[in-house]
């Protein structure tokens, strides 16, 4: 069964078999693949992603109640995983619990923009589908809201200067400015950053550092980390 963060429950009914489970992994699998290639779901068919997952349309519906249901549990799944990297990234590096809060603040610009230069497709597939549909419809803001309930205790509760009330908020929207900064780059890639530039992670770094008021990070500029 693919791993899914825990807010896809109803989306999809539950394979009683083995067999069932390898045939709704396959499925999401598929369309998994044909958002990241396209960037865009409207061009994918649910013909498509039986023929791709070799499965049919019959099995498609004893999982779904339709295209959407599916769509919003493939986003689960991915950002499932995304939680994943997040807590193994929590749980490998010491400046999550130490600091200071420049480093916490590298790691935090580091898996945004590995897990937006990863997923690329997928994400401005649902960026686009989602912005189309209304923001109240929109899936990815409770993603984020996820992803920032991992990473902001540990950011605020360095920041012993001000209050926690004006720590956790001022942390809340220093990640926005990461969020809508990448988002952006990804739907419209209006410059002068792009999402493969080495510049753009730095930059992102010294944009949350000067607004919490912290000193710049020391890492090097310019070069690329593995994401994890």
């Amino acid at each position: 069964m693919p791993r899914t963060s825990g807010e896809a429950e109803g989306l999809v009914r539950r394979p009683l078999q083995s067999r069932s489970e390898q045939s709704l992994a396959k499925m999401v699998a598929a369309c998994r693949a044909l958002a990241e290639e396209r960037g865009n779901l409207d061009e994918i068919s649910l013909g498509e992603v039986v023929a791709a997952a070799k499965t049919s349309i019959g099995a498609f519906y004893a999982r779904f109640k339709d295209k959407e249901a599916m769509l919003a549990y493939v986003l689960d799944v991915a950002l499932g995983e995304v939680e994943q990297v997040v807590l193994r990234s929590i749980a490998e590096h010491t400046v999550w619990q130490t600091g200071p809060a420049e480093a916490i603040v590298d790691q935090i610009t580091h898996l945004y923009v590995s897990q937006y230069r990863e997923n690329r497709g997928l994400f401005r597939a649902f960026l686009r589908h989602y912005t189309m549909r209304g923001l109240e419809l929109n899936p990815l803001r409770n993603a984020n809201r996820r992803i920032i309930g991992l990473v902001e205790p540990w950011l605020a509760s360095q920041l012993r200067d001000r209050s926690r009330e004006i720590a956790i908020f001022e942390v809340r929207a220093a990640i926005q400015f990461i969020v809508g900064t990448l988002s952006n780059v990804l739907l419209h890639d209006p410059g002068p950053l792009h999402l493969d530039d080495a510049a753009i992670e730095p930059h992102l770094n010294r944009m949350v550092s000067r607004y919490l008021g912290l000193p710049e990070s020391r890492a090097p500029r310019g070069k690329h980390r593995p994401a994890r």
